[in-house]
């Protein structure tokens, strides 16, 4: 059996001695990680006048892009603001798609571009970066924090901020600070992905449209070729798996289908594709000694898979390139936040003074519904999206939820706001991390000029420059329709109203 890590049998502790700690920086802004949700908020509060410090924990900004190989932005049917910004500058570099309407749902693009893309956009914006640093603990004064302790090759030191954004993508800082957080369910499968050279795209493609029933509608049997826009993967294989799980070559807990991701134009030119399949289950991100383990199986059991892969038509002769970074997390800690946006939320229609942003959701109404089932589960019977009736309606995402309750000064963006379990299913992906972000770096540079606490900034006032930005927030402008009658095209079941 493979060993498991964990906590140690008694708890020891050790007394450290007091000790001063220089301050490195006083900024009006500082956002602390430098992913979907934070360097979104670093741009904005930036170009909005504040000064701002980004600090990442890595030594790359665009966060699980680069370092877990997500290589597409993934349900973009309300893209503008940044995300738009961003799908033309890497059009230009040759790494996503000229063309994207919103009803194509999902945008391939190269994560090394992603890299320079975003590096170029916080220079530009005039955002100082301090990268390689960790956030060890925070400074609370009653009710308002402060600022935080880092550690890095210069040491332990302290920031104080007006504002500090947590985008970390584990709630750190506010749960350093005691945030109150939802209780924890049963996480999702965390998962590593691996780039390959040698992959045929054209004979995969062949072999999909050739058997249609082994593979998903929505991404398995493309109309048009392959394009990073239209079409940006290949999701299937379903009897290849079964057969594998069958001969014990694959592990019972293998989900029912491999994908084959990154399909920009580029790399349809040169063969390269990213390989998703394998999933480590029952681990938590916020316990070291957890994600450590979840690194090593997931690498093990990915190099494991390598043989497997080459009976795909189209991979007979591929070969790894690398493996991601680090393994892709996909739930964490969720603050309690002033708002809990909630699953009928969603359903229901609501709609909230304080909108930030604007989400379609395309997915089955069915309670207890999860994209990615703690056991692994993935597309089985009675969770594939094509055995359902699809429902896509338009959600709003309020300020209030990116407020953790309790303290001042202190934001959240990304995946780690307040959310309740079934809500965070359904919005925690790129695109509406990026405009989490930008809302949050908006209101915190409203606060500075205005000198009050995000909590009381005034929210028409932010809604208004995220507009002025490029973020749609009307309703009337997102294409719903034309996303209904795509997905139909595909053969899924949609309810057309």
């Amino acid at each position: 059996m493979e060993k498991r890590f964990g906590a140690p049998t008694a708890r020891e502790t050790i007394t450290e001695a007091a000790r001063e700690i220089p301050v490195a920086r006083r900024t009006q802004v500082l956002v602390v990680g430098a992913g979907a949700g934070g360097y979104p908020a670093a741009i904005r509060a930036a170009r909005n006048g504040a000064e701002v410090l980004l600090i990442e924990r890595n030594a790359v900004v665009g966060g699980t892009g680069p370092m877990s190989f997500v290589t597409e932005f993934l349900s973009c049917e309300n893209i503008s603001g940044i995300l738009r910004e961003m799908q033309q500058r890497l059009a230009a570099h040759d790494a996503a798609a000229e063309t994207f309407l919103p009803e194509y749902f999902n945008l391939a693009y190269d994560p090394e571009m992603l890299k320079l893309v975003v590096l170029d956009m916080l220079v530009e914006a005039g955002v100082d970066l301090l990268l390689n640093t960790n956030v060890v603990d925070v400074i609370r004064e009653g009710d308002a924090l402060k600022g935080v302790i880092i550690e890095n090759k210069s040491g332990r030191q302290a920031i104080f901020a007006d504002v500090i954004i947590d985008a970390s993508g584990d709630a750190d800082v506010a749960a350093r600070a005691g945030v109150a957080m939802h209780p924890r369910e049963d996480p999702q499968p965390m998962m590593m992905l691996c780039r390959m050279g040698g992959v045929d795209w054209e004979r995969m493609q062949a072999h999909a449209r050739a058997n249609p029933d082994d593979f998903s509608k929505l991404w398995g049997t493309p109309a048009n070729p392959l394009d990073g826009a239209q079409y940006v993967h290949l999701t299937g294989w379903k009897s290849l798996v079964a057969q594998g799980k069958e001969e014990g070559a694959l592990p019972g807990t293998f989900g029912h289908h491999i994908s084959i991701f990154g399909a920009t134009p580029a790399n349809l030119r040169h063969g390269i594709g990213y390989l998703y399949a394998v999933q480590v289950l029952n681990r938590d991100p916020t316990d070291a000694a957890d994600l450590t383990g979840a690194e090593v199986e997931g690498r093990r059991r990915a190099r494991d898979f390598l043989p497997f892969a080459k009976r795909i038509p189209g991979m007979e002769d591929a070969f790894l390139i690398d493996m991601a970074p680090q393994i892709g997390v996909r739930d964490s800690r969720r603050i309690i936040g002033d708002y809990t946006l909630t699953r009928d939320d969603i359903f229901d229609g609501a709609t909230f003074a304080d909108e930030i942003a604007l989400k379609v959701y395309r997915g089955p109404n069915v309670k207890g519904w999860v994209r990615h089932k703690p056991d692994g589960s993935e597309g089985g019977k009675g969770h594939d999206l094509t055995e359902m009736p699809i429902s896509v309606v338009v959600l709003g995402l309020p300020y209030r939820c990116l407020l953790p309750q309790g303290i001042e000064n202190l934001l959240v963006a990304g995946k780690t706001v307040s959310f309740d379990n079934e809500a965070h299913q359904r919005v925690r992906l790129m695109p509406e991390c990026i405009a989490m972000g930008e809302a949050a770096g908006v209101a915190a540079a409203v606060a500075v000029r205005d000198g009050v606490p995000p909590r009381q900034v005034d929210t028409d006032a932010v809604r208004a420059l995220l507009s002025e930005g490029g973020m749609n927030l009307d309703r009337s402008k997102v294409r719903v329709q034309q996303v209904r009658e795509t997905l139909a095209s595909r053969g899924l079941n949609v309810l057309m109203d």
